[in-house]
């Protein structure tokens, strides 16, 4: 029996070959990253969808509905927060995510940012190409013997503490269970923000973790504290960071943000990323692999 699949995606295009291997489906492609694309013709065109592979996007049980014949949905990404769970239960859907696939690049991405925003590499290198060589009002600051506070210490936390050693950080980090690393130590919430230089969200969203960077957080930071985040935005109440970086109670903010949100170019002191903290060529091909695998894995069962 041939499955009807539809592949959404309005970022970065994937091969559409990466699923000739397998059979037993047919595969629709809605694919654009332009201003063209259109979630609601997706669904329209496609009503007969058994299984939905898709990126970050809205899949509320309005948008669920209109595919009666549901059975699985593949997200490309680790995170499932946008989907309607309660829905898919209901519903007898199955949900399957994208596990691992950005390797250590995430990581990486996370140092990066760290780095720009204690050296002020970005504010140097708007200065110098308007033909400003005396610089002094940019101040960098030395990391060898601060300590960073990392809160979530799954397997991008555990990364990011590993590659702070050879910079000389002293690390600690809250989770949301005892976890024994050799890379930190734990703490609670309030001690790890009191006493933190650098501040790293590697936590995915959930209700607990909505805004837990709100007003009352960023009150007890250690002022002039760094804040990176690579994690989804709404981890951080947008109005009390607002008001932090223009205090100054944070002196500078990385981060990778997920949604196309205006309020975010005019914050003081950021550096930003569009939700890129993953893209390299090895965690593309890594992301490809997986969730190819994990289609060809569920048609299996099916025969």
């Amino acid at each position: 029996m041939v499955k009807t699949c539809l592949f959404v995606n309005n970022r970065e295009p994937y091969p559409e070959t990466c699923f000739d291997h397998i059979s037993g489906i047919d595969m629709v492609w809605y694919q654009d990253h332009s201003d063209r694309f259109s979630l609601e013709e997706a669904i329209t065109n496609n009503p007969t969808t058994e299984i939905l592979i898709t990126t970050l996007m809205d899949w509320s049980a309005a948008h669920l509905k209109q595919f009666p014949n549901l059975e699985l949905i593949i997200t490309i990404t680790t995170g499932t927060d946008y989907i309607d769970k309660n829905y898919c239960q209901q519903h007898n859907i199955k949900v399957l995510n994208t596990p691992g696939f950005t390797g250590t690049s995430v990581a990486e991405h996370a140092v990066a940012l760290m780095l720009a925003a204690a050296k002020r590499l970005v504010d140097f290198n708007h200065k110098i190409r308007t033909g400003d060589y005396q610089i002094f009002e940019h101040q960098g600051i030395e990391l060898f013997g601060a300590q960073a506070g990392i809160i979530g210490m799954g397997r991008i936390g555990s990364q990011v503490a590993q590659m702070l050693q050879g910079f000389g950080i002293n690390v600690v980090y809250c989770n949301r269970t005892q976890k024994v690393s050799d890379f930190g130590v734990q703490v609670d919430l309030d001690t790890l923000v009191n006493t933190s230089d650098i501040i790293f969200l590697t936590l995915s969203l959930n209700e607990t973790s909505r805004q837990m960077i709100n007003q009352d957080t960023l009150a007890k930071v250690k002022p002039g504290a760094i804040l990176i985040n690579i994690s989804p935005d709404d981890l951080i109440e947008f109005s009390a960071l607002q008001s932090a970086l223009t205090k100054g109670q944070l002196s500078y903010a990385g981060l990778d943000i997920h949604h196309e949100d205006d309020r975010f170019l005019n914050l003081p002191n950021t550096i930003l990323t569009p939700r890129r903290a993953w893209y390299t060529q090895a965690a593309f091909e890594r992301r490809i692999k997986i969730f190819s695998q994990t289609l060809a894995d569920y048609m299996q069962t099916q025969h």
